[in-house]
């Protein structure tokens, strides 16, 4: 436990439980006191429909998630080539939406990493990158829990070559921790490349076929919301959960633990950080 490493108090965000009914989604925000949204952009979507649905959310603080099935960056062939050019028109769509953030995904679907090049990966996120720079757009990616992002060496190597920003996913952390036998494997994810860390994805696990899993109290979460403490740009906490009783639930250890946050931090114990974390 990092117990004397504060956090600053982020924005905790609901994701659009609601499909695309932005209307439906403003109304519950509103009504249970959340002023920041992760919006899931359906591709298929026509660009004028998309802006016509964000307008409802005229108030908010909106982030945008491009959580494309089937669409990667890394593959070696035409699919590769096709995935970029989608994400390069999102990067425009969420500029003139007045969007300054997305967070994109590498091995989205694809369990196996079939079909994906690690270098066509890094090349083609630079892109991407780069481009989101010139719309006044930071791309962030994503840890998965498939190839290449479910192993925290080719993350960050991914990261550090095409300067990319981060959302770190601490449920799909710990899956990969639970399913490959890795210690402490969150660690890994948000040590090196904290300063790049924008977003985080809050929920305690992924459990395959059935989704993603609520903590059940703080202590599912307590030690990796500590990391993120250490990733001082890390402002935008996302409850990835779907159930209304799952996210306020969760909304409330979250609001628990940034209200213990603020209280005066503890002498460090005889155990501090390695060097390398600090």
């Amino acid at each position: 436990m990092i117990g004397y490493f504060r956090p600053m108090q982020p924005n905790i965000a609901l994701c659009n439980i609601f499909d695309q009914d932005a209307q439906k989604l403003a109304e519950f925000a509103t009504a249970h006191g959340f002023t920041a949204i992760d919006w899931s952009i359906d591709p298929d979507l026509p660009e004028k429909k998309f802006l016509s649905l964000i307008q409802a959310l005229t108030g908010f603080q909106i982030r945008y998630h491009c959580r494309f099935h089937g669409v990667d960056v890394a593959y070696s062939d035409q699919r590769g080539d096709d995935s970029l050019a989608l994400l390069l028109r999102t990067v425009d769509q969420i500029s003139r939406a007045g969007g300054r953030h997305m967070t994109v995904h590498c091995g989205l679907g694809n369990p196996t990493g079939a079909g994906i090049d690690l270098t066509r990966a890094i090349d083609n996120l630079t892109i991407l990158v780069e481009h989101g720079q010139r719309n006044g757009v930071a791309v962030a990616l994503e840890n998965l829990t498939t190839p290449l992002t479910n192993d925290p060496a080719l993350f960050n190597r991914m990261v550090a070559e095409s300067n990319a920003f981060v959302t770190i996913d601490i449920g799909h952390a710990h899956a990969v921790e639970e399913r490959f036998g890795h210690d402490n494997i969150c660690r890994d994810y948000v040590l090196p490349h904290r300063q790049r860390i924008l977003n985080a994805h809050i929920y305690h696990t992924e459990l395959g076929g059935y989704g993603h899993l609520p903590p059940e109290d703080l202590s599912d979460l307590y030690d990796r919301l500590d990391l993120l403490g250490l990733a001082r740009a890390c402002d935008w906490w996302v409850i990835e959960l779907m159930k209304p009783v799952e996210i306020l639930h969760t909304r409330n250890l979250l609001q628990s633990y940034l209200t213990s946050s603020l209280q005066p931090a503890p002498t460090p114990d005889k155990q501090p950080l390695p060097l390398s974390a600090l």
